[in-house]
């Protein structure tokens, strides 16, 4: 098992990983079908098929259906031939079984970043859907649209589209999600902090630092208990899948849009980091915001009619 999945995730390197350990131990493919992972991004489905491949050439296929011992899954898939919206009308997400959930939501983000007319149709769709509309937000470092919202059948399904500004802000979310690039890329770091900021529970005097022109005070040093774990580079085509305890920063390049596709509030505040300045501040939903922080980061017509306009140009949808 790959150690990036036991610490914060999922993604399509954790597969290569995966087929890289059973080589270095000597194991051809064939040998160990059972450490495929069930992940049904098109990546893993390719691993799978060699893997099948070459298990039938060694003569050892004809015992057991692959599918029942965690090889490909059967094809077509069960929602080919309806929509992704069609889909994502009839999906529910349990992210309780993080892996499970991550493989769906993965699979997701994939086939809509390929299919172009989806994404555009469900990108022009919310300027009739003032409930969609009100829930899009501008922050310093992205802008993002929400797409879909089903969050009571674990779905909510945003395009995240980077500002001009790229800090390195470590920070992690209420929630788990799933991320696939669509366009630009980034540096994207994994880190380990010792120790628990949520050990405590809530936190109702965390509320009064909400902004990195008023940080919380009593976090003095605790920066110091950050290091990073993991680097890597995220490019188009790149997924991923994160859980809310994980902390992590993406330092993006221009342009950088992105599908993400996330699940239900798992914890009340998340955490924000200045690394430069050795400060934090906290970010709570909108309903437990000051109605000030609400109105400075609402989208508005205006504003979201421009990055449709952006997204056009550069060829997302």
């Amino acid at each position: 098992m790959s150690p990036t999945r036991d610490v914060v995730g999922t993604s399509d390197l954790d597969i290569f990983a995966d087929t890289l350990a059973g080589g270095a131990g000597g194991r051809r493919p064939a040998d160990r079908p059972d450490r495929l992972p069930v992940a049904t991004s098109p990546l893993a489905l390719r691993i799978r098929r060699a893997y099948e491949e070459t298990r039938i050439a060694a003569g050892r296929g004809a015992r057991e259906p692959l599918a029942a011992r965690g090889g490909p899954l059967p094809e077509p898939l069960p929602y080919q031939g309806e929509t992704v919206i069609d889909y994502l009308d009839q999906l529910t997400v349990d992210w309780s079984d993080f892996e499970r959930a991550g493989e769906i939501t993965r699979d997701v983000v994939h086939r809509l970043a390929d299919d172009k007319e989806t994404l555009r149709a469900l990108v022009y769709g919310v300027e009739d859907k003032p409930e969609l509309l009100a829930m899009c937000e501008r922050h310093q470092l992205l802008d993002y649209i929400v797409l879909y919202d089903a969050l009571d059948r674990g779905v909510r399904l945003r395009l995240h589209i980077s500002t001009e500004d790229h800090f390195d802000r470590p920070h992690d979310h209420r929630f788990s999600f799933s991320s696939r690039i669509v366009t630009g890329g980034y540096t994207h770091t994994w880190y380990h902090m010792d120790g628990d900021l949520y050990a405590g529970g809530p936190d109702p005097q965390a509320r009064q630092y909400l902004s990195r022109h008023n940080p919380d005070p009593r976090a003095e040093g605790l920066l110091d208990r950050l290091t990073p774990h993991i680097v890597r580079r995220e490019e188009p085509g790149s997924c991923y899948t994160l859980h809310h305890s994980a902390i992590h920063t993406t330092f993006t390049t221009p342009d950088t849009v992105s599908l993400f596709l996330r699940g239900p509030v798992e914890k009340d505040r998340s955490v924000i980091m200045d690394k430069a300045e050795g400060t934090l501040w906290w970010r709570f939903g909108r309903e437990n915001e000051p109605e000030q922080r609400r109105e400075q980061k609402a989208m508005g017509l205006d504003a979201y009619r421009q990055i449709r306009e952006r997204l056009e140009k550069l060829g997302v949808i």
